[in-house]
C-alpha cells in the first residue's frame, strides 16, 4: 500500500466575514498520495482554495489534524510551518510570475539565492535538466518577455519542481492559457505525477483539466461531495463539475 504523504482528518476552516463567522471548509478526511494527478473541482467558492492553502501549510486548520509525509503538523510554529513548506512542496500559480530582468535559469534557481543557499552545480545541472523535460532547453538564457504565456508556465512548473519537492500544488495552472498552451502544460503535469515521486494536486474549474486527473474530488459549499478513489465511481462527465 503506498503511504500517503498529506493526511487531512476532520480538517475544517472559519472565516470571520466581518458581521458573522463563516465554515467555509467543513470536515474534511483526505489522503494524498504519491504518483497520482489529484485535481480538486468546484465552483468559486465552493472551499477547494481553501482546502488547497491548508494542504499547502499557508492557513492553519480551525479544527482536526493535518499530516505532511505521516508527521502531524497542525500545531506546528509559522517558523516551522516554513521549513516545511521549503523542504517539502512546490507551489505554481495561476500567473508564473517571473523576474523580467533574470534569465530563465536564474529564475528557477532565485529563490535559493534569496534564502541565502549557495546555487551548487548540482542545483544548475537540475535546472537544466528540469528546462530540457518541459522542451525549454533553448530558452535557458532568454527572458521571460521573450517566451510565450503558456512557455513561462512551464518555466513556473520548473522552478517548482527545483530541490525535488515531494508535494506539487498548482492553483488554477491552466486558466490563463489558450487550448494548445493548456494541453501542453497539463501533459507535463501528467508526465511528473505519473513519474510516481510525487503527488500532484491541481485546483480548476477548467474542464480541460479533468480527463487528465487520476482522481477527482468536487467540492461544492465546503464539502466533498464526490471522490473517483470510492470503489465503484469514475470520473464523471465534465458538465456534471
Amino acid at each position: 500500500m503506498v503511504e500517503e504523504v498529506v493526511r487531512l482528518e476532520l480538517v475544517t476552516r472559519d472565516f470571520y466575514d466581518g458581521k458573522q463567522l463563516r465554515t467555509v471548509l467543513k470536515k474534511t478526511d483526505l489522503g494524498i498520495i504519491p504518483g497520482e494527478l489529484t485535481v480538486l473541482a468546484g465552483p468559486s467558492g465552493s472551499g477547494k482554495t481553501t482546502l488547497l492553502t491548508i494542504i499547502g501549510l499557508v492557513l492553519k486548520p480551525t479544527t482536526g489534524r493535518l499530516f505532511i509525509g505521516g508527521d502531524e503538523v497542525t500545531d506546528k510554529s509559522e517558523d516551522e510551518r516554513a521549513c516545511i513548506r521549503l523542504r517539502d512542496f512546490g507551489f505554481v500559480f495561476q500567473q508564473a510570475a517571473l523576474v523580467p530582468a533574470l534569465s530563465i535559469t536564474e529564475n528557477l534557481l532565485v529563490s535559493q539565492a534569496i534564502q541565502g543557499d549557495r546555487v551548487t552545480r548540482e542545483l544548475r545541472e537540475q535546472a537544466h535538466r528540469l528546462l530540457s523535460e518541459l522542451g525549454l532547453s533553448e530558452h535557458g538564457d532568454s527572458k521571460p518577455q521573450q517566451l510565450s504565456t503558456g512557455q513561462q508556465q512551464r518555466v513556473g512548473i520548473a522552478r517548482a519542481l527545483i530541490g525535488d519537492p515531494m508535494i506539487l500544488l498548482c492553483d488554477e495552472p491552466t486558466s490563463a492559457l489558450d487550448v494548445e498552451s493548456s494541453r501542453i502544460v497539463l501533459d507535463a503535469l501528467k508526465t511528473i505525477s505519473g513519474e510516481g515521486s510525487r503527488a500532484v494536486v491541481l485546483v480548476s474549474h477548467d474542464p480541460r483539466v479533468f480527463p487528465y486527473a487520476d482522481r477527482l474530488i468536487k467540492i461544492e459549499d465546503g464539502s466533498i461531495i464526490n471522490d473517483t478513489r470510492h470503489p465503484g465511481e469514475g470520473v464523471q462527465d465534465e458538465e456534471s463539475y
